[in-house]
């Protein structure tokens, strides 16, 4: 047995994300001893049939440092031609396999045809994030001419022979939103944390910082998170937006560059590499996660760097890590959130939340890995 997992969409589009982080960990952690695999990356006219270690390292360059004006698609094509091993054509991939994966969303016509393809020939197996871009389109702003594509993914994921779903909430938007039939196999396996080496609290100041990780989507509610802290008046708070910007509401970049650019308590935070991340959220104090989610896996890394989350709104990681790390709180309209902002900045309330923090909760890659593996066996 073995399995091809196709990442043209990687190889296309490799910029640092939560998907491309499940990328990198089930590279990192793949069973080989379960079912033998090859990461498969376009290159010219050939396919690179590359090791998981090898797609590993792939994968962690979009996490890394890189050079001002650098062209991350160019560094990552670089590395798949210096990368060692076959070169096949796309009509010999058929005869190599018994499972085929696709382990990111792709609206790629090559990729989606492909994986019809080979769903007619042997088991097809997806990982099935999230149905958001069906049941909150707002969120999203696709290039004109990709509507179809974004159809025939989810129409995919549907009737894929089988699915692994990164939590219960997806699992729920695949059955009733995408209508999957429920014989089918849809399984659940949570992406994991342990990726984060534990950290020990570092703000010393006497300042509570509040930080919020994550693209300003309309969904996370970065807006409300913002006017709902100024209206706060904490005096000795101050709150961090880490991520990129909004690729479908300009209001809301402009929002969160007016404040940062305004208010000295107010930053805002783009580019930052790995390493520069994890160190960000172990200066903070309170990891914010409201508004609606997949999963999330920041909250795991919040909560493995010894920084207490708290939550609202459709979070499934933060769910499973409540009362080992994540706290609910109550409500998302502006007076809720204002609350939330006055009772974590008193004296006293972060040591409660971080004392509760249990890092033994957190899910593994490698069990996560394992359940991939074994859906793609026969």
């Amino acid at each position: 047995m073995r399995v091809g997992i196709d990442v043209e969409q990687f190889a296309r589009d490799p910029y640092g994300s939560g998907i491309q982080r499940v990328l990198q960990q089930l590279a990192l952690n793949w069973p080989n001893h379960e079912i033998e695999a090859d990461f498969v990356f376009p290159q010219g006219d050939f396919f690179a049939l590359l090791s998981p270690e090898q797609a590993a390292g792939i994968f962690s360059v979009p996490f890394g440092e890189q050079e001002v004006g650098s062209d991350l698609r160019e560094l990552v094509r670089t590395a798949i031609e210096n990368a060692t091993g076959p070169r096949v054509r796309g009509a010999d991939l058929l005869s190599l396999y018994t499972s085929w994966l696709l382990p990111e969303v792709s609206y790629l016509p090559s990729v989606l045809e492909r994986f019809r393809i080979f769903h007619a020939s042997m088991i097809s197996a997806m990982i099935g994030f999230d149905a958001l871009p069906m049941t909150e389109p707002a969120n999203y702003r696709f290039p004109a001419g990709t509507v179809p594509y974004v159809s025939d993914y989810f129409r995919q994921l549907a009737q894929a022979d089988r699915v692994v779903c990164i939590s219960d909430y997806a699992r729920e938007e695949l059955w009733h939103a995408l209508r999957r039939p429920m014989n089918l196999f849809t399984e659940v396996a949570h992406p994991g944390g342990d990726h984060v080496a534990v950290h020990v609290p570092q703000n010393s100041d006497d300042l509570v910082r509040f930080i919020r990780l994550g693209t300003l989507e309309a969904r996370k509610m970065p807006v409300e998170i913002l006017h709902a802290f100024l209206e706060a008046r904490c005096e000795h708070a101050e709150l961090v937006f880490v991520g990129g910007g909004s690729s479908s509401d300009s209001g809301i970049n402009a929002a969160i560059t007016i404040a940062s650019e305004s208010n000295p308590r107010v930053t805002w935070i783009q580019g930052a590499t790995d390493i520069e991340v994890i160190e960000l959220i172990a200066n903070a104090d309170v990891f914010l996660a409201l508004g609606t989610e997949g999963y999330g896996i920041p909250v795991l890394e919040a909560i493995a760097a010894g920084t207490p989350v708290v939550y609202g709104g459709i979070q499934p990681a933060a769910e499973l890590m409540q009362g080992g790390g994540a706290r609910a709180h109550m409500g998302l309209e502006h007076v809720n959130l204002v609350e939330l902002f006055h009772t974590y900045a008193q004296p006293g309330r972060v040591e409660e939340l971080r004392s509760e923090i249990d890092i033994s909760r957190i899910p593994s890659w490698a069990d996560f890995a394992m359940s991939i593996a074994r859906s793609c066996k026969s």
